[in-house]
């Protein structure tokens, strides 16, 4: 996963690629370290997917940009658009069942 600090960043890799899974995460969360191995493992089944992390205590300005009010949150973008996101409480299972979804109806 790539970190994004600033919203430029940001934008110009929502631009320049067409799937993206976006990782918001932070200090001190246990919820947050506990899935990165996950997330990681669910890029590695997914070569189309270019994945960012994003520390929001750290980079603030990036997850106010995507308006983030609590971690850890994952958002999936399919051509710069918002397609899914999920905070906090969440199973990584839908979640990959969603977006696998998504990248096989895009094809």
């Amino acid at each position: 996963m790539t970190e994004v600090r600033t919203q430029d960043e940001l934008r110009r890799i929502l631009q320049g690629h067409r799937f993206v899974l976006v990782y918001v995460t932070g200090d001190n969360c246990g919820v947050c370290s506990a899935i990165k191995p996950r997330i990681a493992a669910l890029l590695a089944r997914y070569p189309a997917l270019y994945g960012v992390e994003v520390n929001a205590h750290h980079h603030p300005k990036p997850a106010a940009q995507l308006s983030i009010f609590t971690i850890p949150a994952v958002l999936f973008f399919y051509d710069g658009r918002e397609q899914l996101r999920e905070a906090r409480y969440f199973s990584l299972t839908e979640l990959e069942q969603r977006i696998a979804r998504v990248l096989e109806l895009a094809g």
